[in-house]
């Protein structure tokens, strides 16, 4: 007889005073029925959310939005509900679908802007997710088809065992590298967080680091007793990108046989004293380096400055800064293309990936050990290069619409951009936003305005996070060089503006704004 442990019964029961209270009727539109009668005992169990949890997988997307309202309504906080729905999210996809992850990085940053916003409002952000997390989830069976099960630890010790992870990856085989991975887990969430760096740092692609950084952040609202749910996640992620790159033919990434070259030469598996700082022209200068030079220079140069125990937190701005100089300098799409018009930058384009992966190595590296802190910032280096192909780097993309800015009186700034955006004129809008900086404009005021578009249009699946990533990347940047960032952030928020966000209308009919 299987044996039914202390949280799978809370969970079922919790799953039973749902069908209680809302009747046969909606249990049977969630299978809550059909999930309390199951023998599966390799389902996993979320205790106290499984609830919010399952009706997250199984309810239709615009159904959603009146529930969520509800729960609202009777006190379930924000937090609770992104929370559920991240968990909803791992259970179905378990990091291995494209959409699915973007909605679960989205999560986080969501909740973020909720936080900016006034009264009923605030929690439009996060509804708009919710809706297009439900909706991928619909897509692939809820409940009924999902990746995400219990699985049995290996034997050994956990310190020998990431060898054996790393090595199970790379040949593709999910059980064993799972096993090794849940014994890891044992050791707790930093030292199984810790063990995927290598993987990470393995297949360069902006979803494996964000995906990692965002897994470790939601423990923030799930918990850690649910850590290993969220990080499996980027095992199997990384898994799938390493086999998609072999079933392609593609060489392995120059950075897997580079990174452990110079971290030895460079003696970089070690803490190094912090000697140095970087001035504004110094860090301007790299940033420069970073954006327009090759891989390999800019690996080598990271790997030189950390040695010579340069700031890892300047060196980190400094490619903060090389990430949004390649999305000010970028040409756009050179024609339209799924449903966005030529000289578009939102969604997946080279300067915002390049800004949501250098915000996530950065995060990573300020949570790591100094080992896997040098090791990531010579990969954000080598990520963030050689992607400036096609772009004139000796000039703004916008510079030809600065003359007019510049004759724009400051009380008229911000209507004028709200104007430029609701325009789609990435090239004024981006201009008006600089001259705004230069004239000692409110950058809150700035960033009040562009939270609108980012919560009103789709944003082909980036609007979210990268609204973060840009206020976030701005907060941390020395005064005299962060406004790159938000003329950046207009600029995207001026390329998504037409592209309304599906559910958006029905989340605020439901919550009567």
């Amino acid at each position: 007889m299987s044996q039914t442990t202390r949280r799978q019964f809370l969970g079922r029961v919790g799953s039973g005073m749902l069908v209680s209270a809302a009747g046969l009727g909606l249990a049977s539109e969630l299978d809550l029925v059909s999930f309390l009668l199951a023998s599966d005992d390799d389902r996993l169990d979320f205790g106290e959310l499984e609830p919010l949890v399952t009706l997250m997988q199984e309810t239709d997307a615009d159904a959603l939005m009146a529930r969520a309202a509800d729960e609202l309504a009777r006190g379930t906080e924000l937090r609770t509900l992104v929370a559920a729905a991240a968990l909803a999210n791992a259970r179905t996809f378990g990091g291995q679908d494209y959409t699915g992850y973007h909605c679960f990085m989205a999560l986080i940053p969501a909740l973020e802007m909720a936080s900016r916003l006034p009264g009923r409002q605030a929690a439009l952000p996060v509804l708009k997710v919710l809706h297009r997390n439900a909706r991928t989830i619909q897509g692939q069976g809820g409940r009924r088809n999902e990746t995400l099960h219990r699985v049995r630890s290996a034997d050994g010790l956990a310190a020998e065992l990431q060898g054996k992870m790393i090595q199970a990856a790379r040949k593709g085989s999910y059980g064993d590298a799972e096993a090794a991975f849940a014994r890891i887990m044992e050791g707790g969430p930093a030292v199984a967080f810790a063990s995927l760096q290598p993987l990470v740092r393995d297949n360069i692609d902006v979803h494996q680091v964000v995906l990692a950084y965002r897994s470790w952040d939601m423990m923030r609202l799930a918990g850690e007793s649910n850590a290993h749910t969220l990080l499996r996640q980027t095992l199997r992620e990384c898994i799938d990108r390493d086999m998609g790159r072999r079933n392609q033919g593609k060489p392995e990434p120059g950075i897997r046989a580079l990174l452990p070259r110079l971290l030895e030469e460079h003696r970089l598996g070690r803490p190094v004293e912090q000697r140095s700082y970087l001035n504004d022209e110094e860090s301007m200068d790299l940033a420069r380096f970073f954006c327009g030079t090759q891989r390999d220079a800019a690996a080598e140069r990271m790997a030189m400055l950390l040695a010579m125990g340069v700031s890892p937190v300047d060196l980190g701005e400094a490619l903060s800064q090389a990430s949004a100089l390649l999305l000010l300098h970028d040409p756009g799409l050179a024609r339209g293309q799924a449903g966005k018009p030529a000289g578009s930058v939102h969604g997946a384009s080279v300067g915002l990936h390049a800004s949501d992966s250098a915000n996530a190595w950065r995060a990573i590296a300020s949570v790591s050990s100094a080992e896997n802190a040098h090791a990531s910032l010579v990969t954000a280096a080598w990520h963030t290069a050689g992607q400036s192909f096609g772009m004139d780097t000796g000039k703004l993309w916008h510079e030809d619409a600065k003359e007019a800015a510049s004759r724009v009186k400051k009380a008229d700034l911000l209507p004028a951009i709200s104007e430029a955006i609701r325009g789609r004129d990435q090239k004024t809008a981006a201009a008006l936003a600089e001259r705004y900086g230069e004239t000692g404009g409110d950058h809150a005021k700035l960033e009040e305005l562009l939270i609108e578009p980012a919560v009103t249009f789709d944003g082909a699946l980036h609007h979210e996070k990268y609204y973060q990533t840009a206020t976030e990347e701005f907060a941390r940047t020395r005064a005299s060089l962060r406004w790159n960032h938000l003329v950046a952030l207009t600029r995207v928020m001026a390329s998504g503006c037409g592209f309304e966000a599906p559910g958006l209308a029905e989340a605020k009919k439901r919550l009567g704004v």
